[in-house]
């Protein structure tokens, strides 16, 4: 388990996949800037094994210090072990967690364990240019854009388009020389 001041993360688990947690993927509001939409619990249970079978990606999730409550997850993965390269992909699904700095300190943590326990030397997250929380959660957590694909994505409702945007964050204790 890895502690913060208002959250800590923990192996992501098959018991933590109730009916509320996959509530979460059928919130439009929730889903708005993802992929995963309308899973399944058996769905679930299936990506999480599949982690942890190869290694290729780790599930935490995000809890409140206070109370415990299982409030989101957070990936490293899928890890690229040959370039030391990995993604981070966060999701807040309880909506009245959002706007309190967790996802900031949810990716600050996650980092630590990515470049501290699992030797990665560089994470990346692409963002919806419309993503606002996710944006400030990242760049306040140390993440710096790296470059965008312009109209990349098309809002299933209005047909804006927008960007996607390329977030990274190098590990300090690796020397790139």
């Amino acid at each position: 388990m890895k502690k913060g001041n208002s959250i800590y993360l923990r192996s992501l688990t098959e018991d933590d996949f109730t009916e509320r947690y996959l509530s979460w993927f059928c919130d439009p509001e929730v889903t708005r800037f993802l992929f995963a939409r309308n899973i399944t619990r058996e769905d679930a249970v299936k990506h999480l094994r599949d982690g942890i079978k190869t290694g290729n990606w780790h599930m935490y999730a995000i809890c409140e210090v206070k109370g415990g409550r299982h409030i989101g997850n957070i990936k490293i993965g899928p890890i690229d072990k040959h370039n030391g390269v990995s993604d981070l992909v966060t999701v807040i699904g309880e909506r009245d967690a959002w706007g309190r700095g967790y996802g900031r300190e949810a990716v600050g943590l996650a980092t630590r364990v990515a470049f501290g326990e699992l030797g990665i030397r560089k994470l990346s997250a692409s963002i919806d240019s419309r993503n606002i929380g996710s944006i400030k959660a990242y760049t306040a957590a140390g993440f710096e854009v790296e470059t965008s694909l312009k109209n990349q994505y098309r809002d299933e409702a209005s047909g804006e388009l927008s960007d996607k945007v390329f977030f990274s964050c190098f590990n300090p204790n690796v020397s790139y020389v």
